[in-house]
């Protein structure tokens, strides 16, 4: 039995900006002997060199490049690991596998583990959980694996909805040696590297959520032989989250176009590290630092220290006046999603009552509440209508913009940490589905008997038409024309509106009008056979 480990193990470096790697190795149940290299034992149960590389290709389906060069990759890493009578316990998951008791006390002592460093994070862990669960035989994933691939996927959620932002981290530089008198020295007294930070209550939660649940063995990795104790839990954690988010980001091809736009600005800096590994100390760029700070400040703030979430809610128009669209704002608490107020309610209440109910939802609310629309209406600048008054409720759409709000601008709303809020016609449980439906009616079998002749057998004829239909409702050919001649993407049909896709609405009129006059017939088992594959 072969048991799949993996960890994440920071690079042992003493430079401002420090890197890491995830590492993969290979427990096994057959003893490999027990070899020193540099006074540190070699954990005796687990794949070596050609080993591991041959099960990395064969059985986890690693690439290489050309023959060998995989095994080529590997290294020894250290790993802090329960021991008892100089010899490793074996995981908790290869233990059912050895004949070996469980002692009640162990000590922690250092082992070395050839390994092979992991470049894509996030895919490797993907493809090794799928045959894990597909295709293994032979081996299974430890608890330490199982545990990364599943805070990756955590974190590749987070990164897809963009929660995170440009930074500069600040490092100030000792002063050179001199000798003898003081003399002014030329050398900067600061760097100011650029780089990238993850902001979102969600990271936040899902830190501690997981940092309460990491298995100790994935803190075990050393990055150095000489380091005696595990890495703390939400450090490391951390550590790897800014590490994959530095690499997916800075990994991301960009047009020669958009790098014109960018350069020379931070941003240039933080997608572009390798070109621009510290920004210049001049003076505009300190003043740049110096308003990142206060930004930084202002947006973490309205982010993740707000007690509130701001909510979209669209209401939709009346018949009669079908550019009245409102998107109403509200705030929901953080600790009582159900708990939601609308800014209109808000406004009209009495001063005291306005105070007591506005400690629902942090401190210093109003001021949270108008920093959180100013940055929403950066995403989606109509905000910035409903910001006309210093009592803002909401802004006024066309139908127009509320078709666009409704297919482009909601999801990046809600990809941004808000809460919108659609009519229930919009959702995909409540579109009206334009379609063709047959309608069918029973015939008799020539020669069928009087006896039984009333009961449905597999045997019968049924004839069938077609119909038109929206929402499951049969419409006629007038109504339908009507629909695809709308000028709007918007229209109401019956009392609700919906959306139209005129194209396939063509379509479906022309196949209705070219078998409008057929009555085909087809057997009951035949007609069921239908239904089934077009189920399946």
């Amino acid at each position: 039995m072969h048991i799949i480990h993996g960890t994440w193990i920071p690079d042992e470096e003493h430079e401002f900006t420090q890197r890491g790697s995830f590492y993969l190795w290979v427990e096994t149940d057959t003893l490999q002997g027990t070899p020193q290299h540099h006074g540190i034992a070699v954990h005796p149960r687990h794949l070596l060199d050609t080993a591991l590389a041959t099960f990395l290709i064969q059985r986890l389906g690693q690439q290489e490049a050309t023959s060998g060069a995989l095994a080529r990759t590997l290294s020894l890493q250290y790993f802090l690991l329960p021991t008892v009578g100089n010899k490793p316990l074996p995981s908790f998951e290869l233990h059912r596998y050895v004949a070996e008791d469980v002692p009640t006390e162990f000590d922690l002592k250092p082992w070395q583990i050839c390994c092979y460093r992991v470049s894509d994070v996030i895919t490797t862990l993907n493809d090794i959980h799928f045959i894990a669960l597909h295709a293994a035989e032979d081996f299974q994933l430890g608890a330490d694996l199982l545990f990364w691939y599943q805070y990756a996927q955590v974190l590749k959620g987070i990164i897809a909805k963009d929660q995170y932002i440009p930074a500069i981290r600040y490092r100030a530089l000792p002063p050179p040696a001199t000798k003898g008198k003081k003399a002014k020295s030329s050398a900067p007294s600061f760097e100011l590297h650029p780089g990238w930070e993850l902001l979102s209550a969600t990271y936040e939660t899902a830190i501690q959520h997981y940092a309460a649940a990491m298995p100790l063995v994935c803190t075990a990795g050393l990055s150095s032989p000489h380091r005696a104790d595990l890495f703390a839990k939400e450090p490391l954690l951390r550590h790897f989250s800014e590490c994959l988010l530095h690499d997916i980001v800075t990994g991301t091809p960009f047009t020669a176009k958009f790098d014109q736009q960018v350069m020379g600005t931070i941003l240039y800096g933080c997608l572009h590290p390798a070109q621009l590994a510290t920004l210049q100390t001049q003076a505009p760029t300190l003043d740049d630092y110096q308003r990142w700070l206060v930004w930084h400040a202002h947006f973490a703030r309205a982010h993740t220290q707000a007690g509130f979430i701001l909510c979209f809610r669209l209401e939709e128009a009346s018949s009669a006046d079908i550019d009245n669209w409102q998107l109403h704002f509200l705030v929901a608490a953080k600790h009582d999603p159900s708990l939601k107020l609308s800014l209109e309610d808000y406004w009209r209440l009495r001063p005291k009552v306005r105070a007591q109910a506005a400690q629902s939802f942090g401190q210093d609310f109003e001021k949270h509440l108008l920093l959180a629309l100013g940055y929403a209406a950066r995403i989606y600048p109509t905000v910035w209508d409903g910001l006309s008054t210093d009592q803002p409720i909401g802004c006024r759409l066309t139908m127009d913009e509320a078709f666009t709000f409704l297919k482009e601008s909601a999801w990046v709303l809600e990809d941004a940490g808000y809460t919108v809020i659609v009519p229930a016609w919009w959702t995909p449980d409540g579109r009206k589905r334009t379609k063709i439906r047959l309608k069918t009616s029973l015939r008799k079998t020539k020669g069928a008997a009087a006896v039984g002749s009333s009961h449905l057998r597999l045997q019968n004829i049924i004839a069938y038409s077609y119909e038109l239909s929206v929402g499951g409702q049969v419409v006629t050919e007038n109504e339908w024309q009507q629909l695809v001649n709308a000028k709007t993407p918007l229209v109401q049909f019956r009392g609700q509106w919906m959306e139209l896709d005129r194209e396939k609405m063509q379509q479906l009129l022309a196949f209705w009008q070219s078998h409008q006059g057929e009555e085909p017939e087809v057997t009951l088992l035949d007609l069921m056979k239908l239904g089934a594959e077009r189920e399946d």
